[in-house]
């Protein structure tokens, strides 16, 4: 038995499954934690705190994403693409652009503007194990639990020194297995924490997973300067273009309560993927650039 949670609408696997959306409690019951003597095993995961800007420009074209990821151990049945809720770590079929567009850094009106171009990239979906509940009595047991969303930049935190990380999420929507996820506020510019009542019934095992999404994002630079954009060249020359990255995970306000065992992974995943965002046609070196621009890239330590 499985049980499916959050303010989006996913695929159920295929044990039978119920959805259920954010505040609404499991098995259709309401109330406070029910009995005593049911016995809650450990807590597991991870507390993510909140960090979270704009969505994908309109009229972008989309591709489908078919290319084949690598080998997977032979001693197992390779995954089917898109049982997300089979297994705890879940990744593209290919490279998966879910968006690209332009990060505002300043504007002066007639005078000079920067701009970041990104291409952002969802490269996993994990179920991230937050307790679990035994139930070794004759009767049905109720708990509570509160889990919490949240929005933070894992690796290259420098960008939030002149990028709104958090804006470009919200509002975000990205094809995921035929279906479509969209990051609302309380997932990107704000955190939320909710409460659900979790029924155990007797003499079983529930599990409980919060969705975590993970992205990549890199960013080149464009100047907007002299009546004309430029792309932000390195030192003494042209290429490549200055680049930043930098990971961002999202602790979704979609969950799973579940008596199965997920397998490890990965799962497999088919993803719609959109164009670049369109570059500056010229390039100018870095010295070359505005001071306000350059000292903007020195705040990112490029």
């Amino acid at each position: 038995m499985s049980l499916l949670g959050g303010i989006t609408n996913t695929a159920t696997s295929t044990t039978s499954s119920l959805v259920g959306s954010v505040g609404d409690t499991l098995s259709n019951t309401t109330g406070i934690v029910g009995g005593t003597i049911g016995s809650t095993v450990g807590t597991v995961g991870q507390t993510v705190d909140a960090v979270g800007q704009t969505v994908s420009d309109a009229g972008q074209a989309v591709t489908k994403i078919d290319d084949k990821m690598g080998d997977f151990d032979e001693s197992i049945d390779p995954p089917k693409p898109n049982e997300i809720n089979k297994w705890i770590v879940n990744k593209p079929i290919g490279a998966a652009r879910v968006w690209s567009g332009r990060h505002l850094i300043y504007s002066r009106t007639g005078d000079e503007a920067m701009y970041g171009i990104g291409d952002r990239y969802l490269t996993n979906i994990t179920w991230v194990q937050l307790i679990s509940w035994r139930n070794d009595t004759e009767a049905e047991q109720q708990y509570q639990y509160a889990y919490s969303t949240s929005l933070k930049v894992t690796k290259g935190t420098e960008v939030q020194n002149g990028i709104d990380v958090k804006g470009s999420y919200n509002g975000m929507s990205i094809g995921i297995s035929e279906t479509r996820k969209t990051f609302s506020a309380i997932e990107t510019t704000e955190t939320q924490t909710t409460t659900i009542t979790v029924k155990v019934p007797a003499k079983a095992t529930l599990t409980f997973y919060q969705k975590r999404y993970e992205f990549h994002e890199e960013c080149t630079f464009v100047n907007d300067a002299w009546g004309k954009e430029w792309n932000a060249g390195p030192w003494g020359g042209y290429t490549p273009l200055l680049t930043l990255k930098w990971d961002t995970q999202i602790m979704a306000d979609e969950y799973l309560t579940t008596d199965q065992t997920l397998g490890s992974g990965p799962g497999l995943m088919t993803c719609t993927s959109v164009a670049p965002a369109p570059k500056a046609d010229t390039t100018r070196k870095r010295e070359n650039l505005t001071e306000r621009c350059k000292n903007w890239l020195n705040s990112f330590d490029l």
